[in-house]
């Protein structure tokens, strides 16, 4: 590929340099109203910058200067120059159309450079990337943008190459919502982008139905029929409990452990510092004890409060009355110190 890349930079060299002695007589001077000798020598400065920038591999810097040349004194070198700058650097559209206005610079004035310009050209069209833009029937006032660029008419519709990279189209027409989508081009490959039908409706999604509902036994503990709130608390309280005991126990059989071994010393010390020993013994068993008691007084309470929960019988409520509709009457009877006798209340 190094090789390769050195083949074209040295063939195209000899665009600026042959058949002609010197670079300046490829083209005549530009005409122009400030002083042509001047710009014809600037263009010449910026020609040998960008030559010498090329041979040294900064393609973007002497692309720049061979532009910037070519646009203060047209010429058939510089251009073919840029051409081949434009290849190496990756820009293969550019450097494709370059090569063709090389090749017809050259052919119009019988330049035997337009041969080789032409064979370039050639060789890098199938490889070239193409973009494709489609606009909609009824859409041909849109403005459609490559890159920020407005592409004209005929460059819609028709897969028109360009160098390889991504790019952003945006269209717009009055009254629409605008359009945007990106693209990636490649080398032998086509990117498609299809810009809709600003007069067709847009789809209405269909609306989302409501999921069915969960089983209570299994999505909600606590609403559950299976695990209310009370049955909730009694696990969490038993848990407590639970914890509380083992807790006591540990403890308990710590305290009674040091104790032991407090009595032991206590027997046997003979020394001031062996009966200190037994003495911290004792006051550790002393704690262990205390939290233990704390730990086993916690602990049954919370047993206990798991066990009311759950033996405690879950309420119910009452049956409300049916509602009294239509004929309904009740015999009240009733007694006094003159008689007695009996009342019909109903209604009807």
């Amino acid at each position: 590929m190094a090789s390769a890349n050195k083949f074209i930079l040295v063939a195209a060299s000899l665009l600026a340099f042959a058949p002609a002695a010197a670079r300046a007589d490829d083209e005549p001077p530009l005409t122009s109203p400030a002083d042509p000798s001047e710009a014809a020598t600037l263009a010449e400065t910026l020609f040998q910058d960008g030559k010498r920038l090329l041979e040294q591999g900064a393609f973007v810097e002497a692309c720049t200067k061979l532009a910037q040349s070519d646009a203060l004194d047209p010429a058939i070198g510089t251009l073919g120059l840029l051409a081949a700058c434009h290849e190496q650097e990756g820009r293969t559209a550019t450097a494709w159309r370059e090569y063709g206005e090389t090749a017809r610079r050259a052919e119009a004035v019988n330049d035997e450079r337009g041969a080789f310009a032409r064979q370039r050209a050639s060789a890098l069209e199938p490889e070239l990337p193409r973009l494709l833009v489609r606009l909609p029937k009824g859409a041909e006032g849109a403005a459609v943008f490559r890159n920020g660029v407005r592409l004209a008419p005929d460059e819609l519709g028709v897969a028109q190459p360009i160098d390889p990279g991504t790019y952003e189209i945006v269209a717009r027409l009055a009254g629409r919502p605008e359009f945007r989508a990106t693209v990636t081009a490649q080398a032998r490959k086509v990117a498609e982008v299809e810009i809709p039908d600003w007069n067709r409706p847009a789809p209405v999604e269909p609306a989302k139905k409501n999921p069915a509902p969960s089983d209570p036994g299994t999505s909600n503990l606590l609403t559950s029929k299976g695990l209310d709130a009370r049955k909730v608390g009694a696990l969490v309280a038993g848990g407590v409990g639970f914890t509380g005991l083992a807790v006591a126990g540990a403890f308990a059989l710590s305290a009674s452990s040091r104790n032991a071994a407090s009595v032991s010393f206590q027997a046997s010390c003979t020394t001031a510092a062996s009966c200190a020993r037994g003495r911290e013994l004792r006051e550790d068993a002393l704690r262990s004890a205390t939290v233990a008691n704390v730990a086993f007084g916690m602990g049954a309470a919370s047993a206990v409060t798991a066990l009311v929960l759950v033996l405690l019988p879950e309420r119910t409520e009452a049956p409300k009355p049916a509602p009294r509709t239509g004929f309904h009457y009740e015999v009240a009877p009733f007694a006094d110190r003159t008689g007695g006798g009996a009342l019909l209340i109903g209604n009807f």
